[in-house]
């Protein structure tokens, strides 16, 4: 898995622990020292990890979760620079079989994790506090969204797009 920052693989962990994963299934990408763009870092890293993936997955049951942060642009054209990032080397995009699954929250994760636990979430509005402990608000985040994510859920009316696209995009890891 490569994401942006603590809170992504706090988030994604407990989701896969719920799916039924367990901590020696699951390996993150070192997050980058320092200060930076955690964005760029996972755009650059995710050519190398879909390469990897692809090498991997025809010998094990395997799968990639990149996590990165829409932050103002739209989802889909977060999407889209992971998609222009494996045309710079010349590889494919990913397909509908393949288990590469893309977790895009808009603004922030932190605007999943207010949604997700109930408060009213607006992907315009910044819901990022810095320093703030959110760590029993994602693991109750990650609660909500395998349960909102699994097979005929119904799904809250309060949910956000960017966690409506999250949804279909977990099923890649079931399929």
């Amino acid at each position: 898995m490569i994401a942006e920052d603590v809170r992504h693989q706090q988030f994604v962990r407990r989701y896969l622990y719920r799916l039924g994963f367990e901590a020696h299934d699951i390996r993150f990408d070192k997050l980058p020292a320092g200060a930076g763009s955690g964005e760029q870092w996972v755009r650059l890293r995710y050519p190398v990890a879909v390469k990897a993936y692809r090498e991997r997955s025809p010998k094990a049951r395997t799968a990639l979760i990149v996590v990165i942060d829409a932050d103002t642009e739209s989802t889909a054209e977060r999407s889209k620079r992971l998609s222009d990032a494996l045309k710079e080397l010349a590889l494919p995009d990913r397909t509908t079989r393949e288990r590469i699954v893309h977790f895009i929250p808009k603004r922030h994760i932190e605007t999943w994790i207010a949604c997700l636990n109930g408060s009213p979430a607006d992907e315009e509005q910044s819901y990022k506090k810095r320093g703030a402990n959110l760590d029993g608000a994602i693991i109750d985040a990650a609660r909500a969204f395998f349960e909102w994510s699994r097979p005929n859920a119904n799904v809250p009316v309060q949910c956000i797009p960017s966690i409506r696209s999250a949804i279909v995009e977990a099923g890649r890891l079931t399929a």
